[in-house]
């Protein structure tokens, strides 16, 4: 998983996200970011809204539209 996440396009996710596979401790705000980038893949198609507006994370998704 570290080398996967070291693919990923740089953003705030990715750090957060790395910080946890390194066993760091998180905020629930990191947390969420991180698991936004997750789920995205890291961003490969560029730092986009997801659109899935039924996820409870929805409204913390660190690229939605205001």
């Amino acid at each position: 998983m570290h080398n996967e996440v070291k693919s990923w396009a740089q953003s705030p996710g990715k750090k957060h996200m790395m910080r946890h596979l390194n066993g760091e401790r998180l905020t629930r705000g990191e947390a969420i970011i991180a698991k936004c980038a997750d789920c995205n893949a890291g961003y490969v198609d560029g730092k986009l809204n997801c659109q899935i507006v039924d996820c409870p994370l929805y409204p913390y998704m660190p690229y939605k539209s205001k």
